[in-house]
């Protein structure tokens, strides 16, 4: 949605008051038209003075409103960031969770847990692995049209997997790559953000990333020799990242050696019983 600097206009229909947004709701104006013509009812009954209807104002008279100080467009451009947790758990799971991190680094299932103002029970939570992975902390970026393609922007992505924020920006701005400029404007914006929602931004990393056409590519024609011709392919992308903190880094060694120490021993020796001469294998 782009919006140019000069001033937009909105006319009113049936009231002279400022207007709060272009956004303005439509059905709010026409309960309080309702309300309004209730009450001059009443009015009229009881007194039986005519009123003057609001109907017959000059509708040739403009408001204005600038886009930089309407407030309900500003937060449709600009949303603001939100946490999980307050989202997707109740109060009491809320403290569980938070405690659990405490206690372990990071979210451990079926782990007792005692709360601060409750010494006596302990509490247990279990949570899937997805709703797990949305809870922790992270930040979700997006870019728009960017001039390169899939292969290019590939290389560049795969030297910047699970590095730190920080320490990615300034890769890329070693980096002789045209679109390591725009990456670099993507990971800033992930820097801002982390102050917004006060994380740690020494402690984000870049976990995922991904890279797609966009799909609207420019087609040219390639004049050749001897009258052939070919066509130029000008080519978009666009990229997302996905940045985390060290708890889910510590969350995923946890659980890398949890498979390892369940991880079963292959041997060669049966489990039955030893009968007359031991074989070859049982001879050492």
């Amino acid at each position: 949605m782009k919006i140019s600097t000069t001033k937009r206009f909105l006319a009113t229909t049936n009231s002279n008051k400022p207007v709060d947004s272009l956004f303005s709701d439509l059905t709010s104006s026409i309960e309080n038209k309702k309300s309004l013509n209730n009450n001059n009812n009443n009015k009229n009954e009881a007194t039986g003075l005519a009123i003057a209807d609001t109907d017959n104002e000059d509708p040739s008279k403009i408001q204005y409103i600038e886009p930089s100080k309407d407030s309900k467009l500003q937060e449709f451009l600009n949303p603001k960031p939100y946490l999980t947790i307050d989202k997707l758990l109740t109060p009491l799971k809320k403290k569980i969770y938070l405690s659990n991190i405490k206690k372990n680094g990071f979210f451990k299932n079926n782990d007792l847990i005692k709360l601060k103002n409750d010494n006596k029970s302990e509490y247990k939570l279990n949570l899937p692995l997805n709703q797990i992975e949305a809870l922790e902390p992270s930040i979700y970026l997006r870019s728009w049209r960017i001039k390169s393609s899939v292969k290019k922007t590939n290389i560049v992505l795969r030297a910047l997997k699970n590095l730190p924020l920080k320490k990615a920006i300034t890769q890329l701005h070693f980096m002789e790559k045209k679109v390591s400029r725009d990456l670099v404007e993507m990971l800033e914006r992930g820097i801002k953000d982390a102050e917004k929602m006060n994380y740690n931004v020494n402690d984000l990393y870049i976990a995922e990333s991904w890279v797609h056409t966009d799909g609207h590519w420019v087609k040219r024609v390639d004049c050749k020799g001897r009258g052939r011709a070919g066509i130029f392919t000008f080519k978009w992308v666009s990229v997302r990242f996905l940045l985390k903190t060290s708890q889910t880094k510590k969350r995923l060694e946890f659980l890398k050696s949890e498979r390892d120490s369940n991880k079963k021993v292959n041997s060669f020796i049966s489990n039955g019983k030893i009968r007359g001469n031991a074989p070859g294998f049982y001879r050492w």
